[in-house]
Formats: C-alpha cells, structure tokens, sequence
C-alpha cells in the first residue's frame, strides 16, 4: 500500500516531486476509479503529471487529433483536463477554481501558453461510452439524454438566439428531437457558442468508436453508421469558423469508410506509429520513470516485479507504458494481482478467437509460450463489418488495439506482460480449438466428407463438453440462436484450411442464411449450407426439419458456383446442451435442377 511521509486527511498539503522526465503531485491517496481531473486534484489526491498535453494540443497543426489507446489507459482524465484548462468559466470565482488546479503542474510555468488559452475557449465534452443498447432506437434514446444534458450545460444560450433557434434547443433538452435534429445538434451548439463568446470552440470527444462495437455486437450497425458519419462530419469537417481544434479518443480507427470518413484534416496518433514529431506518445498512459517516482512511496513494492507484471506497451517503438489503471490500483492494494479487465472488446473477441483459421490459432499458441510471432499485419483502420469475414488481419489488428498484444522494434508481437498474459489464458481454456484439436479435426472431416451420423455424434459431445461456457442455459429466442451460431463458425471456420470458403448471415434468395460452406475449384464438389433452429414448442426433431424446410423455401440454394455438383443441406436444432441433426443430400442435374439423394438424421 502507498506509504506516505506526512500528514493525511483534511489537513494535508499536496507536493510535486520531479525526476528524470517523470512529475508527480503526491497526494492524500490515489485515485482508484475516478477520471475527473477536476475532482481528482481538488480532493488532494495523487495524480501524474500529464498537463504538457495542453501545450502539444494547441501547438500541434492539425485540426483534428484522433488518439488511440487501449482502456483504462487515461484517456477519459486527460480529456477532463483539458475541458479544465480551456473553458471558460462563469464567474471570475470559477477562474479562481480553474487556476488553482493547475497551479503544481508543468503547464502553469508556460507563460504563454497560460496568459494566451487558459480558460478562453469555448467547450464542448461528450463521453459515448456508455452508449450501449439492444436496438438502434434504444440508442437514439440514450443520446437523446446524453446531447441534451450538453446542451442543459449550456442554457444560457438560449434567450439570446431566435425564437426558431429557441424551439430548436428545447426540443433537445427536451429529448423530442428526430434523428435528423439529433446528428446535427452538436454543429448547432458550436454555432451557437462561436456566436454567443465570439471565440471557436474546442471540442472533446471520449470513446468515439465505443457505439460502433455495440452496433455491430447487436446487429444495427449500418444505421449507427450513417448517423455518426452524419454527427461528426457536420461538426468537424467544413465547421472551421466554430470549432478551433478537437481531439478524439477511443481505442480503434474505424475505416475512412466509415463515419470519420471526409475529414481531411485528421491527425491518427496510435501507439505503434513512428514518426520524425511524434505527438502525445507519453501522454496517455504511464511512463517508466512515471512509475519508478510512483513505487518511490510503496517500499513493499519491487520495480522489476512491477516491470514484469505491468510493462511492455511501446509507443512509436521506443518509449514503455503501463496501463494507468493497473498501478493506480496496485498503488493502492500493494499486491501483484490482475486488476485491468477489458469489458468493452471481451465478448467480441472471445467470439472471434472461435473464427479464426488454425494458423492464427497457431501463432496464438506461441505467443503463450512467450514467443513473439512476426509478419503480422496491423491494419491502420478497420471496418467492423470486416470482422465478419473471418480475416486473420482484423482480429489481430483489434487485438492489438485493445491491449492485448504489443509491438517490438522489431516489428513482432507479443503478449505485453503477465496481467495481460493471465486474461488470454482464461479465454484460451475456453476455447475447444486449443483443447480438443483432434474432435474438432474429425467432427469437420466428417461433415466435409458427408458422415452425418458420424458428425452429428461428435458435434453432440462436443456441446456437452463446452458450450457452459456461453451460459446457453440463460439465452433464449434470438440471442440463443446467435449463441449457438458463433459456436458452429468456430468449428467451422477450419474448413478454409482445407480449400474451403466460408460465409455466413448473407442474404440469398428470399432470405439469410446461417452458414454457407463452398469448395474452392478442384477441392471438392460439395457444398454445405447449414441453417440453426431453437427449439421452441416443438420436438427437436421437427425443429431440425424445420430448418431444413427453410432453406428450401428460402432458396439458399441459389448463385452457388458451377463447380459444385453436389449440396449437403443441414438442419441443426439446439435445446440447452442437446442437438438433433439432420441432412439430406442433392445432386446438380445437367438442367441446373437439384435431385434429392438420401435423407440423413
């Protein structure tokens, strides 16, 4: 536990000690949970250093600065820092308050910086992190409540605009806004503030990219996308006379097809960029000389364990970083222990971890042994919608992204320390890929080779043996379906190995499609088209049939390529742990017509 050299409580006066490039306000305590800047210094509590990004942000040419870092990285407080230093306050009591804050940090010696920005600007500060929602209309509900508590920040614009302008306002206060209202309200506001200070505004975006992950986890990605696109690109491309400069944060790039498309004047800051003026690489999370002044106060505490546990992030390939939130609250219980957890991307990279090919799988393998793995590609944005096609590249890409991997300077990647390696292995365990090879080897060549009964035994034990880990037993309707979907594609998924493409939720015919499993020309001449069934009032049998009887009539069958002579349909129907199988196979007549060969069950 942090020790401290003098007195605590109320009476406590907070000191800065500085060595090497590290500084830190030492306070009463840390500050495990909270990301108020404001709350954290004025409750005496100790804080690192970071204010030097204020002056990086206003001497930085770029309009628009987009950082990404994993979680808990400190994002969140230095966004309420820099709202801190720049807004203009109210009263000149609040100047006071303002001031006061910043009073033990670096940026308070830049004269220049102080007289020239301090509480000037004009500011509007979103956090979408808590954007999360089943349907995309319960997420136009939430940001309703989330534009209109920004706008209530600032009613006191309201009785100088015109009556239309008025009525505008109230109706997003007053959360009755359309959607079309709701993506340009944030453009209306800095309007309305440029007009009213006669300044440009700053604006600070908190976890931009967290409604996409929901979005895309709950299915109504596509119109999400079309309204951020909207909200962003109305507020920060063509805005200049009402926006000064921005900054984002979050912990992906989404591809410049998606919403941040257009913005011409976006500077990408991610950790594993190198360049000749670097920015904010030692910004977001904690330094290594950062740490060493920290654990100076926690005699109990040894800096190689600490290195060995919570190291090994590397920014612009030189500079180590830890995660924030690790050694806050190693500061604050004095034990070595797994303390950062990353909710947000958890589900969907477990999900993914099933859909990957065995040579990803493979290099999962290695990087447990505490390998490093190379000739990896790391794509500079990404696409959700990408994740979708089983791309190798994608899942490494969000992986790294989201903390879970690191890049040396020799461009290899690693697992970046022990906190980090302990979440793997807790995923991995749960992964039948890594733990029973050999059945999911057979239970595939059975299925490709058309052995149902063979399959179908197989494919039942393997249910039995793992699927307690999606906790089937609570799901039910749609999201058991789904459940059950992102087990199959996991063992499906090796098909591609063996000259086989894999698709999956594609529109075909009069409908979608669960699974979809095409040889490649000259491998086989076999195709497979699976449909899920829950079991609903019926017998699993009969449910099985009735996802047979849905691909016929949904003509899944149409648009296969030529070279596939023969179709194996599968109706698979699922209850808790059980599953009937059943299958019959077609033959391509010379006219183009299927012929029913055998029924299978």
């Amino acid at each position: 536990m942090l020790q401290k050299a003098v007195m605590l409580g109320s009476e406590f006066e907070p000191y800065t000690d500085t060595r090497n490039n590290a500084s830190v306000v030492f306070g009463a305590s840390v500050a495990v949970g909270k990301d108020n800047f404001g709350t954290i210094i004025s409750n005496r509590l100790t804080f690192v250093d970071k204010s030097m990004l204020v002056k990086e942000f206003i001497e930085s040419s770029d309009s628009v600065s987009l950082i990404l870092r994993p979680r808990r990285f400190g994002k969140s407080t230095n966004l309420s820092m820099l709202k801190h230093f720049f807004k203009i306050p109210y009263s000149r009591e609040e100047n006071d308050i303002s001031r006061k804050l910043f009073e033990k940090l670096k940026i308070s010696s830049e004269k220049e910086i102080m007289q020239n920005h301090f509480a000037q600007y004009p500011v509007i500060h979103i956090s979408l992190k808590d954007l999360n929602a089943k349907t995309w209309n319960g997420m136009l509900g939430k940001l309703r409540m989330l534009v209109s508590r920004v706008y209530r920040e600032h009613r006191y614009l309201i009785n100088n605009l015109y009556s239309d302008e008025q009525t505008m306002y109230r109706r997003i206060i007053e959360k009755t806004s359309d959607e079309s209202e709701l993506s340009f309200a944030l453009q209306e506001l800095s309007m309305h503030l440029q007009q009213h200070y006669k300044k440009q505004c700053i604006v600070l975006i908190d976890e931009y990219d967290s409604p996409m992950e929901n979005a895309y986890n709950e299915g109504y990605y596509k119109e999400a996308n079309y309204f951020f696109k909207d909200m962003f690109s109305s507020l920060l491309k063509s805005n200049d006379e009402n926006v000064a400069k921005a900054m984002l944060v979050g912990v992906l790039r989404i591809a410049k097809s998606g919403f941040l498309s257009g913005l011409n004047n976006l500077k990408v800051c991610p950790l594993h960029k190198e360049s000749l003026s670097p920015l904010y690489l030692d910004k977001f999370g904690f330094t290594s000389d950062e740490v060493e002044l920290l654990l100076s106060l926690c005699k109990n505490l040894q800096i190689d364990d600490v290195r060995k546990w919570y190291d090994g992030y590397i920014a612009g390939g030189t500079i180590h970083l830890y995660n924030p939130w690790s050694i806050i609250n190693l500061l604050s219980d004095g034990i070595l222990n797994t303390y950062w957890t990353d909710t947000g991307s958890t589900q969907t990279l477990k999900n993914l971890l099933w859909k990957a090919s065995s040579s990803f799988k493979e290099s999962v393998e290695k990087l447990l042994k505490g390998e490093h793995v190379a000739n990896i590609e790391i794509q500079d944005d990404l696409r959700y919608l990408d994740l979708d096609q089983f791309e190798d590249s994608a899942i490494w890409t969000l992986l790294y992204y989201a903390g879970y991997l690191t890049m040396d300077s020799e461009k290899k990647l690693g697992i970046p320390n022990e906190e980090i390696r302990s979440e793997w292995h807790k995923w991995v365990i749960n992964v039948p890929f890594f733990t029973k090879k050999k059945t999911i080897t057979s239970m595939l060549n059975n299925l490709l080779q058309g052995n149902l009964d063979s399959f179908s035994k197989e494919f039942e034990n393997m249910i039995v043996d793992t699927l307690s880990y999606y906790d089937i037993v609570t799901s039910s309707g749609k999201n058991a379906e789904y459940v059950y979907h992102v087990f199959c594609l996991g063992m499906f998924a090796n098909a591609r190995d063996q000259g086989y493409i894999v698709r999956s939720n594609r529109e075909t015919g009069y409908g979608r499609y669960d699974v979809k499993i095409v040889p490649k020309p000259g491998v086989n001449e076999t195709a497979i088209i699976i449909e899920f069934k829950v079991r609903d009032k019926k017998s699993l049998h009969d449910t099985a049939q009735e996802g047979l009887l849905q691909i016929e009539e949904k003509q899944y069958r149409v648009g296969l390529e030529e070279n596939v002579k023969k179709l194996l349909e599968i109706g698979i129907a699922f209850e808790g742990k059980k599953a009937c199988v059943l299958g019959h196979l077609l033959h391509r007549t010379d006219e183009g017509t299927w012929n029913k060969d055998l029924i299978s069950d």
